[in-house]
């Protein structure tokens, strides 16, 4: 005799094994992007932060002469805004400037700082200890 057994509703051990599998690819997969994006907005704020922080170092040392500027050389400083106040929100920041004599007529061409009016100004932004950018202009006195 035949036996015959009804089968009755759920799932088999191999059904929910699957649908476990794709459901931690799914988990896992949806993670690795949120922390992608995540990344990738803290990486805009920095930059975002580090350019505004040496643009500010620009307008705030414009009107400097260029002894005051051969000063600053070497200097590490935290960020300002032009009036010299202190940056808001900008902790863990800080700017490293270079100042380099340069030739009046050819700013490729490095010169004796009695030798020339002009100066090649670098300044480079780090947050926490990693350099995020870095921008070079010249100045000369006005």
């Amino acid at each position: 005799m035949k036996s015959t057994r009804k089968r009755t509703g759920g799932f088999t051990l191999i059904e929910v094994s699957v649908a476990v599998v794709l459901l931690l690819l799914v988990a896992t997969t949806a993670a690795a992007s949120l922390r992608v994006s995540i990344a990738a907005v803290d990486g805009s704020e920095t930059a975002s932060l580090s350019a505004a922080a040496i643009r500010q170092f620009r307008e705030f040392t414009f009107e400097e002469t260029v002894a005051q500027l051969d000063a600053r050389d070497g200097q590490t400083l935290d960020p300002v805004l032009g009036s010299g106040e202190p940056m808001p929100d900008a902790a863990g920041l800080t700017l490293q400037v270079d100042v380099t004599p340069v030739d009046d007529f050819d700013p490729a061409v490095v010169v004796d700082p009695a030798a020339s009016g002009t100066r090649q100004i670098t300044v480079s932004a780090w947050v926490d200890g990693r350099r995020t950018m870095e921008a070079v202009w010249l100045a000369t006195d006005h």
